[in-house]
């Protein structure tokens, strides 16, 4: 029902007939008021020309919407009722005429003032026969509760409102659900709840609007004017009742009603507000959750928002901080620093748009400072902890006492003084912290996340307890975790962290007492904070590395379940990922050393607890975590296919969607941008393909668990996709023994992997791991200051080789003797942390009664494996594609004009391997598409070319190739060559780490080549010399192909490549360096 519905129409012979124009209403207004002048006073006739004449001006107001228009027809019709009809129902409807434009007047144009008047005029016309009128009394009854709210809206009488409410609720039970006026009513009934809880705060009053709002909206169908209206109220009630019971259903709903909104919106000029809204529900279901999906979507509506934002809109700063803040989110979650660094910018730009005293500055103020906080732990650069500090310090200055945000900047302060404590140990910045984070939780008030306070406090009040001795402050600060745990919804992701640090307290407070009551109570909490469901990965990670830390360190037995549990959410937290390269980021985003290295230490405690499988089975699942992760998806399904055809199609599926996206490159959305940018074209270009990774990548992994579980389901394959058990890992010495180097802080020790056999554990010195840590820094400063074949690096690296020898070379050689392991066999080097960089294969010189030098590799025919899946995996299919000639081999060849010799050396391999089966892709053909595209019909491929580093980008470590186009580590690492052998890369750098990298993950070229299917692999560790190549590869082949070969066979690369490197020894007299350089992968 509309409030200024047609006017009755009066019986007078000059009764007004609908005009055509303004002109006709006019000229029919002028022909009244000359029959109204021509009547006398008393005329019965007059009442119905002023009824006339008010219609008139009605229908003019409905086309001019000018008050005058309104006045003029409130006049006619008051006069009209003061002459009066002889006719009852006639005056009935003239008062309900002149009460409704009363209305009308006082909403549309804010005359408060008529409002007494037109309440009494409602409750007459309800005390009246309205029925002899044909008027509704249902509509005089809505109308007199609209008026009844409108007068609460202007003065506040809480009996106004209740009156308004008890009225509706008297008649919505004369009308049957999903009608017109049912609708009507429940959605006044809504907004009158609405207002009264706004006055009282009430959550029942909430609850009530959002009970009436669904009831109008169900009432409402598809394409109604007011269903907008309705989304729109119901949509905020449930956000405002989100933010009081954090209860997920509302702001789910919430969301789902702006999709709508969205939906029949196309070209609203209103739908930016409603994506910011939509925006504003997804961020709020991360908060709650922290699902990556939701914060994908909020930052895409962010972005949205932006695109509609024109340049000088009033809340574009605000914008721009919302969509700041969820990157800098996504930092946190996923370590992409070119987020943190778009956020910054972003946050930069807000700041400049939002003067001083604008309610959102301190927001965007707090955003930049905590952003500046995490970039100063990536950067190491005090200049941008100081920025943080002072952002917040001014941030802390707008929010006197009284402040509602007091308490948080107080708290976001203190965090970043903590930090810088970290780095210069002042005692001074923990005391103000802990002043500031008191006063912070004084000031707590309902709403507040109290919970981050109390427990920002605790850790406080522990470190100075560390520094101090304090016991007071130790006790104190497990009050307040205490506190703050209390404080923490059910569900809330933020458990983990509170229980790990009252964890830490009471390790601390067991340190000093010796109260063992203390530390079963430690070990009790660190349980529960790994075993939380709701938190997130990294926190439960975080509580599992410092359980196993504690645990060690105080000889509790459940260390070794704390590893195991370390490990399986390492594996969990790096899975988080979308990408192979985010989830790089993930491991090198690892706050500490003992994160990187928890897979060596809890085998280090496992082989200390005589658990020599279970050390190797640790090893095995913690190490080479992406490689491992990628194989996993290329797992053999043939035993699969012959119990269930179509469950294994299904599987290979999805792995291989799967495999498509963690295999798809990053690429940076924005770098920083000056201030003044436009922020259109910056969230244009912001878009990239992340968003739908993480979306598609959980797609994909929901499914893949769900069929992984049937496939557990099928009878014999119970451990199907579980961790590999040791009795499978030992297959990786089938043709001969495996060497583990374990490198752990705590103790280090070498494991010997037989097939058939016990693993043999060899010890090591105290100092193993200082003297490895030494040799591994002092070679590789060497190598970065001192140029190729320099007598400085000639030196230390004789040195190297010389204590390797001592410290792992001689033992082994002695157990494998021991053993009745006979020289000349073949044995796999599985190295870990620092030593994956280190020549172990040529430790020595070995001590003999000859004046010959023999290093390792001279004893034994040594190659390395990233792990012992990566060994099983070369060794998956046997192979007959060269048994019946010689293999076809693809030579890509980049001559230059510093690799001269590629020429000399593609004539060279061909002249060995025979024309036929030699395919060469050189010069303009060189290009990755070319050399991808040749690889699956090629077994054997030999690159001679350039190899490239990029500091910290392993996946971009590559071979540079014509017109300076790169085949990079992760192009290499999408391609699946089931048929492949022998790869022989004769460039610089293809098995050595990028600087920086993680060591364990085997990031390079060559681990690259074996995981694409290459059975067999020969890389080099440094930069390689020109000539080495074509001398080398000459001497390889020969041996490859020499008269005693029967058939040339990949499985006898590693002796071969051992021969041409004792003829380049022999015959050339190369240096150290050259021939070392070199080293085998594989079978």
């Amino acid at each position: 029902m509309a409030l200024n519905e047609a006017q009755g129409p009066s019986k007078s012979q000059s009764s007004f007939q609908p005009a055509d124009s303004l002109n006709d209403v006019d000229s029919r207004v002028h022909q009244l008021r000359i029959q109204a002048s021509a009547l006398p006073f008393r005329h019965p006739d007059r009442a119905a020309v002023a009824h006339d004449i008010a219609n008139c001006y009605f229908i003019r107001y409905k086309a001019t919407r000018q008050k005058e228009d309104l006045d003029q027809a409130i006049v006619g019709y008051g006069e009209a009722l003061l002459r009066g009809f002889d006719d009852p129902h006639r005056n009935i409807f003239t008062f309900k005429n002149l009460t409704r434009n009363l209305h009308t007047r006082s909403i549309k144009f804010g005359a408060m003032e008529d409002l007494d008047h037109i309440i009494s005029y409602y409750r007459h016309l309800c005390s009246l026969p309205l029925d002899v009128a044909n008027i509704r009394r249902i509509d005089i009854i809505l109308l007199l509760a609209m008026a009844l709210r409108s007068r609460f809206e202007v003065d506040g009488r809480l009996e106004d409102i209740e009156d308004s409410i008890s009225l509706l609720r008297q008649v919505i039970t004369t009308v049957p659900p999903g009608t017109n006026d049912y609708r009507l009513i429940t959605s006044n009934l809504a907004i009158s709840w609405e207002r009264k809880y706004e006055r009282t705060n009430k959550s029942e009053h909430l609850t009530e609007a959002i009970i009436h709002y669904r009831a109008a909206l169900t009432s409402c169908p598809l394409g109604h004017p007011f269903r907008l209206l309705y989304l729109k109220g119901l949509a905020h009630l449930l956000n405002l009742r989100f933010d009081e019971s954090r209860d997920m259903n509302d702001i789910e709903d919430a969301a789902t009603l702006y999709q709508e909104l969205l939906d029949i919106m196309d070209k609203d000029p209103d739908r930016m507000s409603v994506l910011m809204d939509l925006a504003n529900a997804y961020h709020s279901c991360f908060e709650q959750t922290d699902d990556p999906e939701d914060l994908e979507k909020a930052i895409s509506r962010y972005r949205e928002v932006l695109l509609l934002c024109p340049p000088d809109h009033e809340d574009k700063g605000r914008f721009l901080g919302s969509l700041a803040a969820s990157l800098a989110e996504r930092f946190e979650k996923f370590g992409r620093i070119d987020c943190l660094k778009e956020a910054i910018s972003l946050f930069r730009n807000s700041l400049c748009l939002l003067p001083r005293g604008h309610p959102y500055r301190i927001a965007s103020l707090t955003g930049l400072g905590e952003a500046m906080s995490s970039l100063s732990s990536r950067t190491h650069r005090m200049e941008d902890l100081e920025e943080s500090i002072n952002l917040l310090r001014e941030v802390l200055a707008l929010t006197p006492p009284g402040d509602p945000m007091r308490p948080l900047a107080l708290h976001n302060l203190s965090v970043s003084l903590r930090i810088r404590y970290t780095w210069t140990y002042d005692l001074d910045d923990i005391d103000k912290a802990i002043e500031y984070s008191h006063e912070a939780t004084k000031l707590l008030k309902s709403g507040h996340p109290g919970h981050v306070l109390h427990n920002g406090l605790a850790a406080f009040l522990s470190i100075r307890f560390h520094r101090r001795g304090a016991v007071k402050d130790i006790t104190d600060a497990i009050k307040h975790h205490r506190t703050s745990i209390s404080l923490i919804p059910e569900g809330h992701p933020s458990l983990s962290i509170s229980l790990s640090n009252l964890a830490c307290d009471f390790c601390r407070l067991f340190l000093r007492t010796g109260d063992r009551e203390h530390l079963e109570e430690f070990i009790g909490l660190f349980r529960s904070a790994v075993e939380y469901p709701f938190s997130v990965v990294r926190d439960r990670l975080k509580a599992a590395m410092t359980w196993t830390d504690t645990a060690r360190h105080t000889q509790h037995p459940s260390a070794l379940s704390a590893y195991r549990e370390a490990l399986s959410l390492l594996q969990r937290f790096i899975d988080l990922g979308p990408t192979v390269e985010t989830q790089h980021e993930n491991i090198s985003s690892l706050e500490s050393e003992d994160h990187r290295s928890l897979p060596m230490n809890a085998a280090s405690y496992a082989i200390e607890s005589g658990a020599y499988q279970e050390a190797v089975e640790m090893l095995e699942q913690g190490r080479a975590l992406l490689w491992s992760s990628m194989r996993s998806l290329r797992t053999p399904l043939e035993h699969l296919r012959g119990a269930d055809k179509v469950l294994a199609d299904e599987l290979t599926e999805i792995c291989q969607a799967l495999e498509a996206v963690i295999t798809t490159t990053d690429i940076g959305d924005v770098v920083q941008t000056p201030a003044g940018t436009d922020h259109n074209v910056l969230a244009i270009g912001s878009k990239d393909s992340f968003s739908r990774n993480i979306v598609e990548k959980r797609r994909l992994s929901e499914k893949l668990e769900a069929v992984v579980l049937r496939v557990q389901a099928l009878p014999g394959f119970e451990n199907f996709w579980r961790p590999v058990p040791f009795r499978h890992l030992r297959m990786a010495a089938a043709a001969g023994p495996v060497v583990i180097i374990n490198l752990s802080e705590y103790r280090s020790d070498i494991l010997i992997v037989r097939s058939s056999h016990p693993v043999v554990h060899i010890p090591t010195p105290t100092n193993f791991f200082d003297r490895v840590t030494k040799l591994t820094r002092q070679l590789s400063e060497t190598r970065k200051n001192y140029r190729l074949e320099s007598k400085q690096y000639d030196r230390v690296l004789r040195q190297t080789l010389e204590e390797l020898y001592e410290l792992v070379g001689k033992p082994v050689v002695n157990k494998l003797t021991e053993l009745g392991i006979p020289e000349q066999s073949r044995i796999w080097l599985c190295p870990t942390s620092s030593l994956t960089s280190l020549p172990i294969h040529a430790a020595g010189p070995i001590p003999s009664h000859t004046k010959v030098k023999r290093y390792l590799c001279d004893i034994y025919v040594c190659s390395y494996t990233p792990s012992l899946s990566a060994m099983i995996a070369s060794r998956s299919h046997t192979l007959s594609a060269s048994a019946s000639g010689p293999p076809s081999l693809l030579i890509v060849g980049q001559p230059d004009e510093s690799l001269p010799g590629v020429d000399s050396e593609t004539l060279s391999i061909v002249s060995l391997v025979g024309s036929g089966s030699v395919t060469s892709v050189a010069d303009k053909a060189s290009t990755p598409e070319e050399v991808i595209a040749g690889l699956p019909t090629h077994p054997w491929v030999h690159f001679a070319c350039h190899g490239v580093l990029k500091p910290g980008r392993p996946f971009e470590s590559s071979f540079l190739l014509q017109h300076n186009t790169y085949l990079s580590l992760l192009r290499i690492a999408k391609v699946h060559l089931p048929m492949a052998e022998l790869a022989f890369l004769a460039a610089c750098h293809t098995a050595e780490l990028t600087e920086g990298d993680t060591p364990d993950e085997v990031l390079h070229l060559t681990a690259a080549m074996q995981f694409s299917g290459f059975r067999s692999v020969i890389g080099t560790m440094w930069a390689m010399a020109d000539e080495d190549g074509q001398e080398l590869s000459e001497y390889f082949y020969r041996k490859m192909f020499s008269a005693d070969a029967q058939v040339a066979s990949y499985e006898e690369s590693a002796r071969a490549l051992r021969h041409a490197i004792r003829k380049l020894r022999a015959e050339k007299r190369v240096s150290l360096e050259r021939w070392v350089n070199f080293v085998h992968y594989g079978a």
